[in-house]
This record gives structure tokens, C-alpha cells and sequence, in this order.
């Protein structure tokens, strides 16, 4: 477990801690999210397996809103801590930043690249909570509105919130 003071998204600890890793597989947690009852048990067998293969498996946020909706590598469809990769040295990607794409991305699809198609697995591994700033922000500015128009206008703007997650 590593600290991060850095103000890249947690790359450069995880770029830090891959060469240091001595166990088959990587996996990577957020600090503000947490692994499912059985999540590891799952991880865990889906590596022995498939030995070799990346396994991205899926997230259920806290408004009830799951991540992917197709098995495909896109952005925005996948997480960091919904990975397992084999952990082979020469066939591991860097996390970093390009533009705007986040270093979660890049190093997936620069992983896939290089140890092959991921596989995706459809139970849930992991809980992740919203970013609750955005929602608090936009009730704030609403709050003087009449009763109605507030409960539209909050309706609304949780609707175009979501929307952009998915």
C-alpha cells in the first residue's frame, strides 16, 4: 500500500510499486472504494483460470449505476481498481496522463497491447462512491428556488450527472 502525495491520479505510486510487485497478478484499489463480499476469491479464480490474461470485471457506484455496459475497451468504461494483470515486468504499461485520457486507460489498453485482450467478467467486484461535490454543487445553487422548481431542477441535474458516467 502505498501513500500518494503526487497530483497525477495516483500514477506515479503505481508506477513505483509494479517493479517492486512479487505476486503473479496486480490488482489496484482507490482509496475511496472497496472490494465486494468474495471480491478476491473471484479475482483469484479467474487467474488460475486463465493464467496470462487480463481480467477487467465490473463496478457498481453508490447510486446504483453499473460500469460497462458491453464488454469492450473504452474509455470511460473502465477503472483502475477493476483490473487483474499478470504481473510480467517486460509486458506492463506506465501510468500516465495523454491529454485528457487518465492514466488508468492508458495503461490498460497499453497492457492489452502488449499481453493480449483483456477479458471481461460480469460480477461485481468492487463498490465506488459518486463524486457527492458535483450533486452538492448543483443543489446548492437550487436551494433558492421555489419548492417545485427545486425538486425539477434537482431531478435534472442527477439525470444529466448520470448521463455523463455512463
Amino acid at each position: 500500500m502505498l501513500r500518494d502525495d503526487s497530483d497525477d491520479e495516483g500514477d506515479t505510486p503505481r508506477n513505483g510499486a509494479m517493479p517492486r510487485a512479487r505476486g503473479t497478478h496486480l490488482l489496484f484499489v482507490d482509496d475511496d472504494d472497496q472490494y465486494a463480499k468474495g471480491a478476491l476469491a473471484k479475482i483469484r479464480r479467474f487467474a488460475e483460470e486463465n493464467p496470462g490474461r487480463i481480467g477487467i470485471f465490473r463496478m457498481r457506484f453508490d447510486h446504483g449505476l453499473l460500469l460497462w455496459r458491453k464488454p469492450v475497451l473504452e474509455y470511460a468504461n473502465v477503472s483502475t481498481q477493476l483490473f487483474v494483470v499478470p504481473n510480467i515486468p517486460e509486458k506492463l504499461a506506465r501510468w500516465e496522463r495523454r491529454g485528457k485520457v487518465i492514466g488508468d486507460f492508458v495503461f490498460i489498453t497499453e497492457t492489452a497491447k502488449l499481453q493480449g485482450e483483456p477479458i471481461f467478467r460480469d460480477e461485481i467486484v468492487v463498490f465506488a462512491r459518486t463524486d457527492r461535490r458535483l450533486i452538492r454543487r448543483g443543489l446548492t445553487r437550487i436551494r433558492k428556488l421555489p419548492v417545485r422548481v427545486r425538486y425539477h431542477a434537482r431531478r435534472s441535474r442527477l439525470r444529466r450527472h448520470l448521463a455523463r458516467l455512463r
